[in-house]
């Protein structure tokens, strides 16, 4: 297995543009509501300085246009049996066309099996035919929020298809094992019984949910 760990903060959801602006910090902690909806140029967005806003997403861009180059090369010219690409974002779910199409240019060709991303506290599985391709939403780790599984754009469905995701209440992870890429998703089984005070806790096991064989053909495959 070959895993490729790529730089995505150029996404357009939650990427660069905030960690650029900066609201939190420039906002007084009283004066935050706007922060979600913060642009270039506001007082708030870098302290109103748009050349040193420009400078910070110009250096994110730079840095995912590398990840996409290397990627592109190092992923072709992989002999592992297995590619995965591992990122906190996704092409598909925090970007918009523009950047969605950048990464797929990318990615289209280079044998990668499986994009296992993050970002969204949630866990589904998507297949795009035409990259030959698994997406794999991997959030819902325990002590985090919990949210449910993203759905896939507008702009991306022609390309992506869902194949499963999880109820978005409970927590859980996928797992893949080396021999046949068995993506699988585990979460608690009915035996635990949660309480507020931890000594109250019912130990229980876990059960998998989802179990999928990911061919090394970038075919869609088939459940276990």
């Amino acid at each position: 297995i070959d895993i490729f760990n790529v730089d995505m903060n150029d996404a357009d959801i939650a990427g660069a543009h905030g960690v650029c602006c900066q609201c939190y910090g420039y906002a007084p902690s009283n004066d935050t509501g706007g922060c979600g909806r913060i642009a270039r140029g506001d007082k708030y967005c870098c302290g109103g300085e748009t050349a040193m806003y420009d400078t910070c997403m110009t250096t994110f861009s730079e840095w995912a246009e590398d990840s996409r180059k290397q990627l592109a090369a190092k992923a072709k010219a992989s002999t592992a049996t297995w590619k995965i690409v591992n990122s906190h974002y996704s092409p598909v779910q925090h970007y918009k066309v523009d950047g969605m199409n950048r990464w797929f240019d990318a990615l289209r060709g280079s044998g990668i099996h499986a994009f296992i991303y993050g970002h969204t506290h949630g866990e589904k599985h998507d297949y795009s035919a035409s990259l030959k391709m698994h997406f794999v939403e991997n959030g819902a780790g325990g002590g985090m929020k919990k949210e449910f599984a993203s759905t896939i754009p507008d702009v991306a469905a022609k390309y992506v298809k869902k194949m499963w995701a999880y109820t978005g209440d409970e927590y859980g992870f996928m797992s893949v094992s080396k021999k046949w890429l068995k993506l699988q998703y585990h979460t608690a089984d009915n035996k635990w019984n949660f309480t507020e005070n931890s000594t109250d806790l019912t130990v229980g096991g876990d059960s998998t949910v989802h179990c999928w064989y990911i061919p090394v053909d970038g075919a869609e495959g088939k459940a276990c």
